[in-house]
């Protein structure tokens, strides 16, 4: 068992092995690579022998490890032992295709070939008939013609051929659109999730790919349902909208059902898993790619509208060019070839490889219309925690009062923030595992406060954590000398109050440095001739501290949920086309009224559902990635158009000149229109 490298460059290797890489193989073979920090993917060539490993730039010395970690043995019981089935490709589609039409040749009478090619040529001239009664004229009415003036004529074969060719053809797009979901699908579902797992001992954090039918998990305000159950304790607010369409919530309480892809907007609940299978929004993002292709204000709609709209210019030439010639052969030119046709099927598959290609570089786009929006963003909003800032914040100091310890007030801290999200929250959870502090859970129903914090109860005593404005709604006490500690520290950090028994027994000090990547993020986006603007809810004194290296247009603190969402709304009034990126549940309504909403990886999951983008790269940098990437993506639609005119036009002059026989004009109008979908496969 022997490898040898073909070609290596800084990233990449072309390798081949000296023995067949059969279904089973590949499978291990991506297995083992898994295993190698370094190594990002592995694919095949289609000749069984060669594969190509990527790898981090500079770092080909995993290959060797690669090798090693290859077990003959193992690579033995594959070949015995198989259990993959064999992926469909364009070559065994081809190879089927020809090799059936070759037996139907030779033992099949020709009289039932007849037969045969009469009842398909119904078939066609049926769905022809639906789309002409529509007054609908598209490029399969365009086919049908092709085939029912062949038979016409007496060209019988002619026809049989046509039929056989669209058929491949179809064969062959059906698998490009079908190998474009799926690797899409693949993508998504790699980025596991976690949740909580109710146990008589306490709950404990474990991966979606743990949970089991039966399992109990809570979910708390502002976390997504990711399993279809049965509510067994508590009440909720579901936001169904993903499911229904309709966007008022649904109350849920004990026994009822809930489903994946919902969102608790308030409340809390404990469910029965009755199905394991995390769906992950996979297949809600795909009907919502599917559904933007109808959308008249994208391009996706344009170029498929356009397709259409060229087809009754094929059935004009076709009457021309026989009013002048009296020749159905040079006619036909215009029957078997069309410029619909390449528009019609690259489109869908050039946006569904960017959208791909995108989360490959943990960028995940919900749809198309965002691709063709994003080029046309003049105005790009922050929120400042968790999106200018790290979002990850750090405990800087923990500050108690009274009697309460440094490991009580931390413990009751993180019992109550592990259920909402927020980056300060996460930071206080964080605090408490890196000390070594256990939380079991000790509080009642949690009630968010948007912009502010929490409220519930221990012990039958109201605690509260959150922002001073919060101690002041729910009437805690802040003593003089209280007062001062937070004079002195709010300049410096953002502060964090913890309530008990109407006193405030700690003060937890917050530091949330700005992103490496901001400042250059920032002044690249205005050296692009964008406006950015700063909407937070801190004070402005600690703001202007934050941002002293950075600069934005406009910058507006002590900013709400409310203040935030009429901002956006004034921009866009003002004829401005918006994009607002942030991360929490106080952005919700900012992000639904925007024209392009973003968020960031560790963001609340009603913000992600909102969204249009998630940064799972949790990066600044991906605001320009996807500038460049709507670029080429556009850049690529017009190349589509110019290939499809200049090869389809010279295929319907080579058949005007009685160059190329009806037969061939159809072969090469198919496989050129394959050519030109396989290509957008290759977007980057």
């Amino acid at each position: 068992m022997d490898f040898k490298i073909l070609h290596l460059s800084s990233a990449r290797a072309r390798v081949r092995a000296d023995f067949r890489l059969t279904p089973d193989v590949k499978v291990y073979f991506k297995e083992q690579a898994s295993k190698i920090e370094n190594i990002q993917k592995v694919d095949f060539y289609q000749d069984e022998y060669t594969f190509v490993v990527i790898f981090k730039d500079g770092c080909n010395t995993c290959l060797q490890q690669f090798f090693k970690l290859v077990d003959k043995e193992r690579v033995k019981d594959c070949y015995e032992n198989p259990v993959v089935v064999a992926e469909e490709s364009p070559y065994s589609i081809i190879v089927d295709a020809i090799f059936w039409r070759a037996m139907s040749k030779l033992f099949v009478p020709l009289p039932l070939r007849a037969i045969h090619t009469w009842w398909k040529a119904s078939g066609y001239l049926k769905d022809t008939l639906k789309l002409l009664g529509r007054k609908q004229v598209t490029m399969e009415t365009l086919d049908s013609a092709a085939i029912l003036v062949s038979l016409a004529t007496g060209a019988r074969e002619t026809a049989s051929s046509i039929m056989f060719i669209l058929e491949l053809g179809e064969s062959l797009n059906n698998w490009s659109e079908k190998k474009s979901v799926k690797v899409l699908e693949q993508s998504l579902t790699s980025m596991d999730r976690e949740i909580w797992l109710v146990e008589e001992e306490g709950n404990r954090k474990i991966t979606c790919a743990e949970v089991k039918k039966g399992d109990i998990i809570l979910v708390s305000e502002g976390n997504e349902i990711l399993f279809d159950g049965i509510v067994l304790s508590g009440g909720a607010s579901v936001d169904e909208s993903s499911l229904t369409g309709e966007s008022f919530p649904i109350v849920k309480n004990i026994g009822d059902e809930v489903y994946s892809n919902t969102i608790v907007v308030n409340g809390e609940i404990k469910l029965k898993v009755e199905n394991p299978q995390v769906n992950g929004r996979i297949q809600h993002l795909i009907q919502l790619m599917k559904d933007s292709e109808s959308r008249e204000d994208t391009y996706h709609y344009k170029y498929i509208k356009l397709a259409d709209s060229i087809v009754k210019y094929n059935f004009l030439a076709m009457g021309l060019t026989y009013l002048f010639t009296r020749s159905f052969t040079k006619a036909m030119s215009f029957l078997l070839v069309d410029y619909s046709c390449a528009l019609k099927l690259s489109t869908p598959v050039a946006y569904l490889t960017t959208i791909k290609n995108l989360i490959d570089q943990k960028i995940v786009v919900k749809n198309s219309v965002t691709l063709d929006k994003y080029e046309d963003i003049d105005t790009f909003v922050f929120d400042k925690t968790g999106t200018i800032t790290v979002s990850k914040p750090y405990i800087q100091e923990v500050l108690p009062f009274y009697e309460y310890s440094y490991e009580e007030v931390l413990r009751i801290g993180a019992c109550l923030e592990e259920h909402i999200y927020h980056p300060i929250a996460s930071a206080v959870v964080s605090k408490a595992e890196e000390d070594g502090i256990e939380h079991e859970e000790m509080h009642t129903e949690l009630y968010h406060i948007a912009s502010k914090g929490i409220v519930s109860h221990i012990d039958g005593e109201k605690v509260v954590i959150g922002s001073r404005q919060l101690l002041k709604d729910e009437g805690v006490v802040v003593t003089d000398e209280q007062e001062q500690i937070i004079a002195e520290k709010q300049e410096q950090y953002n502060l964090l109050f913890l309530g008990y028994k109407g006193k405030l027994i700690s003060i937890f000090c917050v530091d949330i440095p700005l992103r490496d990547e901001a400042g250059a993020v920032l002044t690249e986006l205005r050296n692009r001739g964008k406006k950015v603007v700063l909407l937070t809810g801190d004070n402005e004194l600690r703001t202007k501290k934050i941002l002293k290296d950075v600069t934005f247009d406009e910058v507006h603190t002590s900013m709400t949920p409310v203040t935030k969402f009429e901002y956006i709304k004034s921009e866009k009034e003002q004829g401005r086309r918006v994009l607002m990126i942030g991360d929490g549940l106080n952005d919700s309504a900012a992000l639904s009224e925007s024209d392009v909403s973003i968020v960031m990886s560790e963001s609340a999951d009603l913000s992600k559902q909102i969204s249009d983008v998630v940064l799972k790269s949790d990066s600044l940098n991906s605001l320009l990635l996807l500038s460049d990437v709507s670029k080429t993506l556009r850049a690529q639609m017009s190349n589509n158009v110019k290939s499809t005119v200049s090869i389809n036009s010279s295929l319907i002059f080579l058949g005007l000149i009685n160059v190329l026989p009806s037969n061939l004009l159809a072969l090469l109008h198919n496989l050129t229109t394959f050519s030109i979908v396989l290509k957008n496969f290759n977007i980057k």
